[in-house]
């Protein structure tokens, strides 16, 4: 009986000094300034859902610094991200929640006619921000039904990237307008070589032809919403597209746009039509035979005029966020001016604020942003109706039957016209 008395107050005793390291090590964590969640409890916690990837990397550590909340970031992979999101949306306050999510702006639409999203307007009153500083294609791209549901960041679009050094040699001035393009590319593919385009089928195709008929003026639909693939603008577009395609460099009939990329830094092509988030490997001398050589320009169509075909993300607060504010704040703050400008110049990144593409040391870092931001400017976005997939899948076959075929492209866009005639494009 003793014994076991003896052996109670052993655990006693060792419990109670458990107990007091514990608490002396939380204690140390709080006065060392250990990023906890208990090392500083005025603070509240914000849940942030993001796409998985090197940008989510950075986006942790830059976070960091934020210092209104405790952040933590869910990076999710982009096949499970949306769910997830939409997932979140329907759960109660405060359980666990996201409070900010990166939104692909082709969920905007969607996510605000559910009430998935708080309007943001006020807090961006308050706090005086100036939302002209950002490329209008991509902050109309957050604005439905006159209110402002997030800030845009994180773009991308189709630029002419080009070896100035052969174009001195050879004596070619560079092109201004589609015409100029497509002569250009004839010029270099009889030399032996041509422009490098993503021509095999899929998307890459149709963003340039997409950018081609928004750069003219074009639109998929009328002014009533119909279908309106066949007008002259978009076989203006379709026959452009064609033309370059007969001009391209040997292979590009397969070639994405990591291929374009690739045969543009190892001078396989002497121009070529990439995708801006490549652009930075040209200038890694451990990728690239055009660092020192390397310009880039506007893809423009006939007019002159040259305009994305906008793909960026959103900055939003979930409707059902316990801490709107410090959201909201998080938001501002992830898409001011030197949280953006930290991000561009870590991974070069393509920031929506104009401002940016005109700073000295952004452009040593990513000197084809003046470019990039002259298309956003005046671009557009593909329309975020659930039926528009349909269309655009019937464009990647159209858009491949006239790289690799003789059929005239007017008669294949009227064709599909003709073959999506009964498709509800209102939804």
């Amino acid at each position: 009986m003793v014994k076991k008395k003896e052996n109670n107050m052993r655990n006693s005793v060792r419990n109670v000094m458990c107990f007091a390291m514990v608490a002396c090590m939380a204690l140390g964590a709080v006065f060392a300034g250990g990023k906890t969640e208990t090392s500083d409890l005025s603070k509240p916690n914000l849940l942030v859902s993001v796409w998985a990837g090197p940008h989510a990397d950075l986006q942790k550590e830059v976070s960091s610094g934020f210092e209104k909340a405790i952040v933590t970031i869910d990076d999710v992979d982009y096949g499970n991200l949306k769910q997830k999101q939409l997932t979140s949306f329907q759960s109660v306050s405060g359980s666990g929640n996201y409070d900010v999510v990166w939104v692909n702006s082709q969920w905007m639409k969607e996510y605000t006619d559910a009430g998935y999203l708080l309007p943001i307007d006020g807090y961006i009153k308050e706090a005086g921000i100036d939302t002209s500083i950002y490329a209008k294609g991509l902050f109309d791209g957050c604005v439905f039904n006159g209110q402002t549901y997030g800030l845009p960041t994180y773009a991308q679009t189709m630029i002419i990237a080009y070896d100035s050094e052969v174009f001195k040699k050879e004596g070619i001035a560079v092109p201004k307008n589609a015409d100029e393009l497509i002569a250009v590319a004839k010029y270099f593919k009889e030399k032996g070589t041509g422009i490098a385009l993503p021509a095999k089928q899929g998307t890459a195709a149709v963003t340039l032809f997409s950018q081609l008929l928004f750069s003219d003026g074009g639109y998929y639909f009328d002014s009533k919403g119909n279908l309106d693939i066949a007008n002259d603008k978009a076989i203006q577009a379709a026959a452009i597209y064609d033309e370059l395609v007969k001009y391209s460099v040997e292979g590009a009939l397969a070639w994405h746009h990591d291929e374009v990329a690739e045969a543009v830094r190892m001078k396989d092509a002497p121009i070529g039509l990439i995708m801006s988030g490549l652009a930075n490997q040209n200038a890694d001398p451990e990728k690239s035979l055009i660092v020192d050589s390397v310009k880039y320009a506007p893809l423009t169509g006939r007019s002159g005029i040259a305009a994305a075909t906008n793909s960026f993300w959103v900055w939003a607060v979930a409707k059902n966020s316990a801490n709107p504010q410090a959201a909201a704040d998080y938001v501002m703050w992830m898409t001011s001016y030197d949280v953006e400008k930290k991000q561009t110049l870590a991974d070069q990144q393509v920031s929506a604020i104009n401002e940016l593409s005109e700073d000295p040391e952004i452009l040593a870092k990513a000197p084809f942003l003046p470019a990039v931001m002259q298309q956003l400017a005046a671009g557009k976005i593909d329309p975020p109706l659930a039926n528009f997939g349909k269309l655009k899948a019937a464009l990647v076959v159209s858009l491949s039957e006239i790289a690799s075929s003789d059929s005239a492209p007017a008669d294949v866009m009227k064709r599909l016209q003709s073959d999506l005639q009964n498709v509800d494009f209102s939804k």
